[in-house]
């Protein structure tokens, strides 16, 4: 219904609406080819992982502390490319498997927020990170902390860490 009232919506916040299905994301996000931002943090107890279209405009995506996978990231790197910001914070299901598809085919991301994915690997936090030279935000697992050396690249790279 929100899709045949907004056309062109541009932003959608569906934060703590548990009854939302995937097949009413979907619709929305095939029907509404405008939308730039979707908000789903807390709101969803499915993958995602049925999607087969592209969202070529979506530029933020929040779905910070649902049941994302790896699978539904790599669903996710390959239907919206044009991310500039992934929000993935809380979602204990994904790993650095999942955040390497996405760093490899959002070639614009700006940013990822990773706090509180204890899957994603100190060891190979770092060369994830370089392997996307657009990044300018990073939120890490828990309290990671970079090398001296990781930090000056990442600086050079115009790269924050929090």
């Amino acid at each position: 219904m929100i899709a045949a009232l907004f056309p062109n919506l541009q932003l959608l916040n569906l934060t703590y609406c548990y009854n939302i299905s995937e097949e009413g994301i979907f619709h929305v996000l095939k029907t509404c080819s405008d939308i730039r931002h979707l908000n789903l943090r807390r709101s969803l107890g499915k993958k995602l992982c049925g999607m087969n279209f592209e969202v070529p405009k979506l530029e933020v995506l929040n779905l910070s502390y649902t049941n994302v996978n790896n699978e539904t990231l790599c669903v996710i790197s390959m239907c919206c490319r044009g991310l500039l910001q992934l929000l993935l914070e809380g979602c204990f299901n994904v790993t650095e498997k999942g955040v390497k598809h996405v760093l490899e085919k959002c070639a614009q991301l700006r940013e990822i927020n990773l706090k509180m994915c204890g899957q994603v690997h100190d060891d190979v936090l770092a060369s994830l990170i370089f392997s996307r030279p657009s990044l300018r935000k990073l939120s890490t697992p828990y309290d990671y902390q970079f090398s001296d050396r990781e930090m000056e690249l990442l600086s050079l790279q115009g790269c924050i860490v929090c």
